[in-house]
This record gives C-alpha cells, sequence and structure tokens, in this order.
C-alpha cells in the first residue's frame, strides 16, 4: 500500500460504489492481500507464479507490469501511464482517481478473467 499512497489517513471513501464486493475487491487490491496472490499462505502450497512470465504473482505484477495483460492495459487503463511511455504505476491503477469516468480496473480483472479469483 505504500506504493499507493503515503497518507496514514483515511482517504478513500466507498460511498459512490453501492457494491459491496466491489468495495471489498478495491481494498485487497490496495494492500496486495487477494486470494489468487496470497492464498498459498493459508493452505501452505508454494507461492503462484505467473504462467507467462515465470516470476511471483502480485497484484502489481498483474495490474502494471505482466506483458501477456499489456493489450487489456492500454484499453482499460490508459490513464494510468507516465507522459509519453507506456510505464503504468500502481499508484494511478488503484490511487482515489480508481473509479473516476474512463478508469476500469474491474473492467480490466473481469476481461482478464480474474474477478472470480481474486
Amino acid at each position: 500500500m505504500g506504493e499507493i499512497t503515503t497518507s496514514t489517513l483515511p482517504q478513500w471513501t466507498y460511498t459512490h460504489v453501492r457494491d459491496r464486493r466491489a468495495q471489498t475487491l478495491l481494498t485487497r487490491l490496495r494492500i496486495g492481500h487477494t486470494y489468487l496472490t496470497q492464498m498459498y499462505l493459508l493452505t501452505r502450497d508454494s507461492q503462484p507464479y505467473c504462467d507467462d512470465c515465470l516470476v511471483p504473482l502480485t497484484v502489481r505484477h498483474l495490474l502494471v507490469e505482466c506483458p501477456s495483460l499489456i493489450e487489456l492495459r492500454h484499453h482499460y487503463l490508459y490513464r494510468c501511464r507516465g507522459r509519453d511511455s507506456d510505464v503504468y504505476y500502481i499508484s494511478k491503477v488503484l490511487g482515489p482517481a480508481c473509479l473516476a469516468l474512463g478508469h476500469d480496473v474491474f473492467g480490466f480483472l473481469g476481461e482478464a478473467d480474474l474477478l472470480p479469483y481474486l
């Protein structure tokens, strides 16, 4: 979460997100603890790795690093790039404006077939 914000004050309210599941998922993404990336700690399995990149599976990897999701990232998260580059920032993807019009982190996760596993 330190990559998303440095403030310790409660800065996000979810009053505009009526779906409790969406609120919970957004919080889990922000702290980096989802079923897909952290369940191995509870089940004592080995840590999951990205099938395409062979690196540990993390929220950061899924949202801003994995090259197999670059087309979806360009489609849904295009406002989260740095100026004049194709580098995406986790602070923009999950930051305060992540639910603004034209920014669809849930659409990205849905089309990538990741929502049921998060």
